[in-house]
């Protein structure tokens, strides 16, 4: 798995990278932490070539933070022991290189200018991530600092699963909608993951239309059942009609972490349109979960 985590260098970041850092200690992801920030007007002594000095304190807590949390006799990061820096022009983009032996698997620190969706899009292709990760503050809305539609354009536009990490809290609950089989592996053991992390119960939902539920989601809902319960993982099961289930799901992220398989063939794309997704994620008090 290929995780990227957007960062824009706001504290609350610390809870998003201790959660993806959980997540890869389980997973041995490759991890790329990405800071974003505004274009910056650098001197002509300002010879260096390297980040924003503040920015770049920001990333290497961050980096630490991580590591603090994977910190274990046999974990697959390198520690940067050995000499780090910044590689980059003297405006951008700036890679972190690290001196010293390798890690089983990458863990990656870069840092981009300019708009956080566009470059939080163009990073997620360039590494062909599977996952996106990134934080949007307590309570009500999700703004990006200086760009407060960043999160949601993130959300509607990429082409990989984004986890949009809404609150530091431990859902009881995880509630996955599913309205098709078309189930990636990748995303059942996303699930598995996140539901053994925060020891929650698992909450299947299935769409039903005016002809009921359909044949091949009443097959896959009960392959999942047998999934998940040969992991230990108890699972009930729930059928919401298509009319009613984006005011269920608006209940259900009040409390519980939600999650929504939205693939090629999905229906889900047009209950959820990219307004009403972003209303979801808006007013939502906890985690948001878009599976694709």
């Amino acid at each position: 798995m290929r995780i990227l985590v957007a960062l824009s260098g706001n504290p609350y970041g610390i809870h998003v990278v201790r959660e993806v850092a959980r997540l890869a200690r389980n997973t041995w992801a490759d991890v790329t932490l990405l800071g974003v920030t505004p274009k910056q007007s650098r001197s002509p002594s300002d010879a260096d070539g390297g980040p924003p000095p503040d920015f770049e304190a920001i990333m290497e807590q961050f980096r630490l933070d991580f590591l603090e949390v994977v910190k274990e006799t046999e974990s697959p990061y390198a520690a940067g022991v050995g000499r780090i820096s910044w590689a980059g022009r003297k405006n951008g983009p700036w890679d972190l290189a690290y001196e010293g032996p390798p890690g089983k698997k990458q863990l990656n620190l870069c840092i981009r200018t300019g708009n956080p969706s566009k470059a939080i899009i163009a990073q997620a292709g360039q590494m062909e991530s599977d996952l996106i990760v990134l934080g949007c503050g307590k309570g009500e809305g999700c703004a990006w600092d200086n760009e407060p539609d960043a999160v949601r354009s993130v959300v509607n536009t990429a082409p990989c699963s984004v986890f949009a990490v809404k609150e530091e809290k431990q859902p009881d609950m995880i509630v996955c909608c599913l309205d098709n089989d078309h189930v990636s592996q990748a995303s059942l053991e996303l699930i598995n993951q996140l539901v053994s992390l925060h020891q929650a119960e698992l909450g299947l939902v299935g769409v039903t239309g005016t002809e009921g539920l359909k044949y091949e989601v009443d097959r896959k809902m009960g392959q999942l059942l047998n999934y998940y319960a040969e992991r230990n993982i108890r699972a009930w099961i729930q059928l919401v009609d298509a009319s009613s289930l984006e005011s269920f799901m608006g209940q259900a992220a009040q409390k519980d972490l939600v999650a929504l398989w939205m693939g090629k063939q999905s229906f889900l794309d047009k209950i959820f349109s990219r307004q009403r997704l972003s209303k979801l994620i808006d007013t939502a008090k906890s985690s948001v979960l878009v599976l694709r």
